[in-house]
């Protein structure tokens, strides 16, 4: 038997007797207090002086391929360099030629370093994977999570996510709030969203700039509530991918809590899990 929030999209992998798992997803971009959202599991917004491109199927819950970026959008810049004149005065050394370094130069390095990130997370072999967590081993289940989250980004492609200690008090914070209050959501029973909470933090420095922001949350009993059964539903579930595989996210947070909330749980042992993803665009 599976049970979920009225945001939550579930996963299940034929659990054993009794065990039971349930995630939900949501994404929120925005610019600084703007806010815009879908009764889907993703909401969006862009930040100012970018234009939104909505899918057809941006809104609604129906699946997509694993390949599927929810809200994803990509901004250009181009730069360039003003020509330099080099005049020579009558009877002045003629200057020396200096090569010009190359434009690509820093997006080449840039390049390097992220092929090179990518090859290591590749190369990791993730521990703990399937430790329960206890409250004497969470330390352990957060990097379990984050190794396995990004290796499933590296597998596609994508640079590993950095801890980010606001984003990971928001993710502790929201993960015992739903145990404290007993409810499975992204929104709070006092109306908070993912985002008040990480502008609670800090991690929005301010109305000026833009961001994207993201949630994953999960809750599973017994064997379901390990960091491998955790991250393979979220892998398995649309929304949640689209979160992981983000693109513009640079930065994560990770939240457990070893209890799931009273009304889902009917007694049984677990743990109930919250990852935020997020990028500060400036």
């Amino acid at each position: 038997m599976l049970g979920c929030a009225s945001l939550a999209a579930i996963a299940d992998a034929e659990p054993a007797p009794d065990a039971v798992l349930a995630i939900t997803a949501q994404r929120q971009l925005g610019n600084g207090g703007g806010r815009s959202g879908c009764r889907s599991l993703s909401a969006r917004s862009i930040p100012a002086g970018a234009r939104l491109r909505r899918s057809d199927r941006g809104c609604q819950a129906a699946p997509r391929s694993a390949n599927t970026r929810i809200g994803a959008h990509t901004r250009t810049r181009t730069h360039t360099r003003p020509s330099r004149s080099v005049r020579q005065r009558q009877g002045a050394t003629a200057p020396r030629a200096i090569d010009p370094t190359p434009l690509s130069s820093a997006s080449a390095v840039a390049g390097e370093n992220r092929a090179t990130t990518i090859a290591a997370a590749l190369a990791t072999t993730c521990q703990n994977t399937e430790l329960v967590p206890a409250s004497g081993n969470l330390d352990l289940i957060r990097a379990a999570v984050l190794c396995l989250i990004n290796q499933k980004r590296a597998q596609n492609g994508e640079a590993p996510l950095a801890l980010n200690n606001e984003l990971a008090e928001a993710a502790e914070g929201h993960s015992q709030e739903l145990i404290s209050a007993d409810y499975f959501a992204h929104v709070s029973p006092s109306g908070l969203t993912p985002v008040d909470r990480i502008r609670e933090t800090g991690y929005i420095p301010g109305p000026e700039v833009g961001y994207v922001i993201g949630e994953n949350l999960a809750w599973g009993t017994y064997e379901l509530a390990t960091p491998q059964a955790i991250v393979s539903a979220w892998i398995a579930s649309p929304g949640h991918l689209a979160n992981i595989l983000e693109s513009q996210y640079v930065e994560t947070g990770i939240g457990v809590t070893p209890q799931v909330p009273a009304s889902l749980a009917n007694g049984a042992p677990g743990a109930t899990y919250a990852q935020e993803f997020g990028v500060i665009l400036r």
